[in-house]
């Protein structure tokens, strides 16, 4: 006699994707770009190596919050975090120039330089002539940024039919019924 799994129950169903809970999961990967560009841009340099790491972290974060799917509406959410985590890190890479130099002129290091009461009145009046002042760089983060994660977000979208394994599904055993034995 030998067992087999009827036809009806050949595979559990995937559990629906949970595109609230993927999208906070993926946001996490918000604050880590951040930092990343500040040290790179700190350094001097555009790199689309945060937005394609970023798109990394949040696909693989988003995938662990939605069940292990990723739809059309989860590649969106991780699009809209990178383009969101790039606006957010070059506006702190803006913020980190200006507090080195303010720091610079006062004899203050560039953090006590941010707790000065009078930082962010003086950054905020000068913001329009830095990013006018920056507006090619921006122009060219946003289309390095759009490279480096269009790839990976592609990827992520087209793997995404396939549900990663629920633990509810491992510990689950199949249901067998047996059959006639066969010569």
């Amino acid at each position: 006699m030998s067992f087999t799994r009827p036809p009806s129950e050949s595979a559990p169903l995937p559990l629906p994707e949970n595109v609230v809970r993927g999208g906070l999961f993926a946001a996490i990967a918000v604050p880590v770009g951040i930092v990343l560009w500040v040290i790179i841009w700190s350094i001097g340099i555009v790199s689309a190596l945060v937005a394609f790491a970023v798109a990394a972290f949040a696909a693989w974060l988003y995938r662990k919050g939605s069940g292990g799917l990723i739809s059309k509406v989860g590649a969106l959410v991780i699009a809209g975090i990178v383009l969101g985590t790039i606006l957010l890190s070059f506006y702190f890479g803006l913020v980190s120039d200006y507090a080195k130099y303010a720091g610079e002129q006062l004899g203050l290091t560039p953090f006590a330089a941010v707790l000065d009461p009078l930082f962010w009145p003086n950054f905020n009046a000068d913001f329009g002539t830095l990013l006018n002042g920056n507006l090619l760089n921006l122009v060219f983060a946003l289309a390095l940024g759009t490279l480096g994660a269009f790839s990976v977000i592609r990827k992520a979208y087209r793997n995404g039919g396939t549900p990663a394994p629920s633990v509810a599904a491992a510990l689950v055993p199949p249901v067998l019924k047996p059959t006639e034995p066969t010569s």
